[in-house]
């Protein structure tokens, strides 16, 4: 499962790291390995700090995430260093090449609109692995064996949401015809035909004909399942996994539970089993659990 901001927005989570002050793109042409500079359209001091990312490889030796310091050569060329000490003594890392794809310089060593999401989504897919459930809407299209019934269970893991077509052997089936609960598709009792279609639903009703004849693979259905709203408690977990990435001291750890001697009663919080790691966030996630895996559809 692979969660991507679902359950909440960077603005619901209150303690990010400053954002950066100012991001940049650049060219490997603009890297000049003879020189040390790198050519920017910022005029940045020397001291600042930045980092660095791209979308191919950037420049040797500099790291994807380090924070690196300012060497202002002019107001459109810098140097790069790895101290505040040697930024002002103005000894430049030596680049030894120029990397490859386009280029992206952070100015400040706060956190950027990637980053932040780059934790919301890891929040969200631990709360999906730990459940077995993803908590929004999911397209489906899958295919059945007509069970010579009026109605067909999907066996889906979270609930059916909307069904927008069923096809039987590659033949459209009327909307009108059918409905569907949370689990199965079947004849709407009280459906009403349209035109040059009554004679046919009337002869199936009266003659107890299935709306879905046997066969192997004959009946395709496709339509959304999952959940139409994310419930408040997962939400709430999210938010604290982020949070507590964010700063380790505003929530319980598993680990730092201790041994409580109660009389001759030793109970050993610290082997309890968690989930998240984070007991505030297990609590909140727990009753979400399913007990069997949800059901993969194409």
């Amino acid at each position: 499962m692979t969660a991507s901001g679902n359950y909440i927005a960077e603005s619901d989570v209150d303690n990010w790291p400053s954002a950066i002050a100012a991001t940049e793109d650049f060219a490997t042409t603009a890297v000049a390995i003879s020189t040390d500079r790198i050519t920017v359209t910022n005029n940045i001091a020397t001291c600042t700090e930045i980092q660095f990312s791209s979308t191919g490889v950037v420049p040797a030796p500099l790291e994807t995430g380090t924070v690196y310091y300012v060497i202002r050569v002019d107001a459109t060329h810098i140097q790069v260093a790895l101290t505040p000490v040697l930024s002002a003594a103005g000894t430049a890392i030596d680049l030894t090449d120029v990397g490859s794809g386009t280029h992206t310089l952070d100015i400040g060593s706060g956190s950027s609109t990637v980053e932040r999401q780059e934790v919301i989504d890891r929040a969200e897919q631990l709360i999906e692995e730990i459940t077995r459930d993803y908590f929004y809407s999911k397209a489906f299209a899958v295919y059945r064996n007509g069970n010579g019934k009026d109605k067909l269970f999907l066996g889906f893991v979270p609930h059916i949401l909307s069904v927008t077509e069923i096809l039987i052997s590659a033949v459209e089936l009327t909307s009108s015809w059918y409905t569907f609960n949370i689990d199965s598709v079947y004849l709407d009792p009280e459906a009403l035909p349209g035109a040059g279609e009554s004679a046919e639903l009337m002869l199936r009703m009266k003659r107890k004909e299935s709306l879905f004849p046997k066969g192997m693979g004959n009946i395709k259905i496709t339509g959304t399942y999952g959940w139409s709203v994310c419930p408040v408690m997962i939400k709430r977990a999210a938010i604290i996994l982020c949070r507590y990435e964010n700063d380790g001291t505003l929530y319980t750890k598993y680990d730092d539970l201790v041994s409580d001697k109660l009389g001759d009663k030793t109970e050993v919080r610290g082997q309890k089993k968690f989930l998240t790691g984070v007991q505030e966030a297990d609590r909140l996630i727990q009753n979400y659990i399913r007990k069997r895996p949800t059901m993969g559809v194409a």
